[in-house]
């Protein structure tokens, strides 16, 4: 396995885990506004509030601000969550070359469709080589994706000449 490989595969449980943990804590916020009472009724309000697929370490997070007293401070404490793992979201960059310039559209489809497999942190240039022909060749970190009408001339040339 590349090492670009193992990145995609550790982002990908990066955002699951985190993203996971966010979405309870942000589901458990909603439910625990205005919740007072001694550490027991909050550690009871916590457990009815947070959802069944909730991560232990949630869990156990919350029933410890419950049993400090603090839930009143979770709405910060969720969006400090956030900002954090935003922050510590490792931008990538990446290049499109195009054999023509593309429109609007189709760059806001492209960096869609790489945003959601590399991260919304990805920053994407886009170029124009006419020698391409036709097709796009993409390069994000150590990999290349060459989708060129060059690159498929040149593998049909190659497969002819080895038959």
């Amino acid at each position: 396995m590349s090492t670009s490989e193992a990145n995609v595969f550790a982002r990908a449980l990066y955002d699951a885990l985190f993203g996971g943990a966010l979405q309870s804590l942000k589901a458990a916020a909603a439910k625990l506004t205005n919740v007072s009472g001694d550490s027991a009724a909050q550690s009871q309000a916590v457990a009815n509030a947070l959802p069944a697929d909730a991560p232990r370490e949630v869990q156990n997070f919350l029933q410890a601000m419950a049993r400090e007293g603090v839930l009143d401070r979770l709405p910060s404490v969720v969006q400090a969550f956030e900002q954090f793992g935003q922050s510590n979201a490792r931008s990538m960059s990446g290049e499109v070359v195009s054999a023509v310039e593309l429109s609007e559209a189709q760059r806001a489809t492209i960096l869609n469709d790489l945003r959601s497999r590399y991260g919304q942190q990805l920053d994407l240039r886009f170029g124009v080589d006419s020698s391409l022909i036709g097709g796009l060749i993409i390069r994000v970190g150590d990999q290349v994706l060459d989708n060129s009408l060059r690159a498929r001339l040149s593998a049909i040339q190659r497969n002819m000449l080895a038959s």
